[in-house]
């Protein structure tokens, strides 16, 4: 088969193109995947309302500003 220059550099073309897509695909799904791991783990102390993380499994987390007892993920108690 020959290859002429033209068709040579619309496959080089091409094929960074369709590295660039992938490699776009790829970096945008880890980030939004890292991204919601992180706001799972984020809690808000609902009375000093000092941010931090916790990466453990218990449902109630005791804040580590003011001591007090927090449900981690959304509450839908008032107060």
């Amino acid at each position: 088969m020959d290859l002429s220059l033209t068709d040579f550099v619309l496959f080089v073309l091409f094929g960074a193109c369709g590295l660039v897509l992938f490699w776009t695909i790829t970096s945008r799904t880890l980030h939004a995947r890292s991204e919601s791991r992180s706001l799972a783990r984020r809690v808000v102390c609902r009375l000093c309302l000092h941010a931090f993380e916790d990466i453990g499994s218990a449902r109630v987390v005791h804040c580590p500003q003011c001591g007090v007892a927090n449900e981690k993920g959304r509450s839908r108690r008032l107060g």
